[in-house]
């Protein structure tokens, strides 16, 4: 394509904030909104085809920048599960990288706050152990530098009261069958909620004891 010039700009019927680009009489691409704007396109003006490739590229970034704000509009997300989403939705890996860089820039996308509120929320609301929200966090993508500093804000005590709380729930609802049944299935409920053993043990034997003692 040489050089043309811009015949026509319409928008589309959808109610998108979308125009349709005619070039020479004939329809040519159709860029949303902020393209248009960025590039100032209007009627009559010249594009030659370094700038109409510089127009086609801006739109793709920003149709990954919107299919991106849409899937963070649910729930915050990691930088891994926005790619994944994008790749998934068929865009290709260079505008991706541009509009990632630029969110994490913005703040839209921070994994170490991301690991340290799911650390925070998931341990206190759901009762989960550090195995298990590193394994969440770990399958989200999350650097390990991160989720290591997100499970060391749990401290000694509050991890100690974390296990006692849920351990004592589950307990109560256990405690008529007897013992080696009750340790049973508690020892396998505290660690599928990723405990470690050396956490569950002494909880154990103080639970027995009061078993015993006939609570």
């Amino acid at each position: 394509m040489e050089t043309g010039t811009i015949t026509r700009i319409e928008r589309q019927k959808s109610g998108a904030p979308r125009y349709n680009i005619h070039i020479d009489g004939e329809y040519r691409l159709a860029v949303h909104e902020d393209v248009l704007v960025r590039f100032a396109l209007s009627k009559g003006m010249k594009v030659d085809p370094e700038e109409l490739a510089s127009i086609l590229e801006a739109e793709e970034v920003n149709k990954v920048n919107q299919a991106a704000l849409r899937f963070l509009g649910y729930r915050p997300r990691t930088i891994a599960e926005v790619e994944r989403h994008l790749l998934e939705k068929g865009f290709a890996a260079h505008p991706i990288t541009s509009v990632l860089d630029r969110m994490t820039k913005a703040g839209y996308l921070n994994d170490r706050r991301f690991a340290q509120e799911w650390v925070r929320e998931r341990s206190r609301r759901k009762g989960y152990g550090p195995l298990l929200l590193r394994q969440e966090l770990e399958r989200k993508g999350i650097a390990t530098e991160w989720v290591d500093e997100a499970l060391a804000q749990m401290g000694e005590e509050e991890r100690a009261s974390q296990i006692q709380e849920v351990a004592e729930k589950r307990f109560i609802r256990l405690r008529h069958h007897p013992w080696p049944t009750v340790e049973r299935r508690l020892g396998q409920y505290l660690l599928r909620r990723g405990f470690s053993g050396s956490e569950v043990y002494p909880i154990l034997a103080a639970l027995k004891k009061r078993h015993n003692e006939g609570e």
